[in-house]
């Protein structure tokens, strides 16, 4: 949301604010010198339990009648249907997949106090969103909580990216030692359980794929290193390192550790983004924010999509209709033998090149936010939900 509020912000006279509950503020944006900007950054506790259930009171409630549109996440679709304003809902993940359907996401949470919070956040949640106008980014698995919900899409829009910050090596990349090595950076969660819910919601990353790829491959003679992140929220870390070490390739996998502990800055990510040969984001068919960096920082990008359901085929067609720059696999075969035609560092180059030009194309932050304008403008113009398919052309 952030990436976008500063695209708009850039190329229209909107007076565009954000605002951010600093409780749950990602440390990504501590280097961002414009959320020290008081007239575009809003810090503050905007959000506690008792505001989510008593929103018409909310401090944002009270802010957000000032303006007259919002483009919210999160639980931010709550307050802006109390404030009576026209709103538009970008789902994040579980904001859909998980909130408003507390029987299903129950094992998520503890028993006991939390399953009456989650009971009633979940009606203010179906309340907000059916109020909404939806936008969806392309390759989510929103279609089925939606279709719970009684709600269609009523725009698309590219994920923003900063292609300031996420941007490939200024000059002649490096050609320090063996050009043929092949370096992979994973910095996705390890979530490689098959519950039919992470499916569903997204929290299955199919990791393991990765890494038996990968000891195929050096099995088959090539040279191959694989670096890791370990983090909060990645659930599995613990069975990738079993598997690792049952593969015999310990010697060949690094793991990082963001020296603070809530993660990584955008700056910092970008530098390990630049640092690699292949970035590798997840297999679970959705399409996440590391093949969209690692594709900025002009490096070819490994992952697997799949439009699983019909809602999302008129988004991502509508988007996309020349195709993508991703490689593609699904399987142990498939990861070796792109692994296997990256290790000519000429294919490297030429496909990290279309990859950077594409994301240009398509997500750099203003060509999103030019796109974003007149959604706004109609939503403003109609006082509510745009029901119309082919928003955001």
């Amino acid at each position: 949301m952030f990436q976008l509020a500063m695209g708009l912000r850039e190329v229209s006279d909107f007076n565009v604010q954000i605002f951010i509950n600093e409780p749950t503020m990602p440390h990504c944006l501590t280097d961002e010198a414009s959320i020290l900007d008081p007239d575009f950054a809003q810090i503050g506790t905007w959000e506690s339990g008792r505001e989510i259930l008593r929103p018409g009171r909310a401090r944002l409630t009270e802010r957000l009648r000032e303006f007259d549109v919002a483009v919210t996440t999160d639980h931010g679709p709550i307050f802006a249907r109390a404030s009576g304003i026209p709103h538009a809902f970008i789902p994040s993940g579980s904001d859909l997949t998980q909130w408003p359907f507390p029987w299903r996401s129950r094992s998520t949470r503890r028993r006991g106090s939390a399953d009456l919070f989650a009971m009633l956040d979940a009606l203010r949640m179906r309340q907000a969103i059916r109020s909404a106008a939806v936008w969806l980014y392309p390759y989510s698995r929103f279609g089925a909580p939606l279709r719970r919900l009684g709600s269609g899409v009523d725009g698309r829009l590219a994920q923003p990216i900063d292609m300031g910050t996420f941007s490939p090596n200024a000059g002649p990349e490096p050609a320090d030692g063996d050009q043929r090595h092949v370096r992979i950076f994973h910095p996705t969660r390890m979530m490689f359980t098959d519950h039919p819910f992470l499916i569903e919601s997204m929290g299955w990353k199919r990791n393991d794929l990765l890494i038996r790829g990968v000891a195929s491959a050096l099995e088959s003679g090539l040279d191959v290193s694989l670096v890791l992140i370990s983090r909060d929220g990645s659930h599995d870390e613990k069975r990738a390192v079993t598997l690792i070490d049952d593969l015999g390739i310990v010697d060949h996998v690094e793991w990082r550790h963001a020296d603070h502990p809530h993660g990584f800055t955008w700056q910092e990510v970008a530098e390990q983004y630049r640092s690699a040969d292949l970035v590798v984001d997840e297999f679970g068919g959705c399409l996440g924010l590391v093949a969209l960096e690692g594709a900025a920082c002009g490096r070819p990008t490994l992952n697997f999509l799949e439009v699983s359901d019909p809602l999302m085929v008129e988004v991502v067609d509508g988007l996309y209709p020349s195709g993508h720059p991703f490689l593609q696999a699904q399987d142990v075969d498939g990861v070796r033998e792109v692994i296997r035609r990256l290790a000519d560092p000429l294919t490297r180059a030429s496909i990290g090149r279309e990859s950077h030009e594409w994301m240009l194309e398509h997500h750099d932050r203003r060509v999103v936010a030019r796109r974003c304008v007149p959604m706004l403008e109609a939503l403003v113009a109609t006082g509510g939900r745009v029901v119309d398919g082919g928003l955001g052309q």
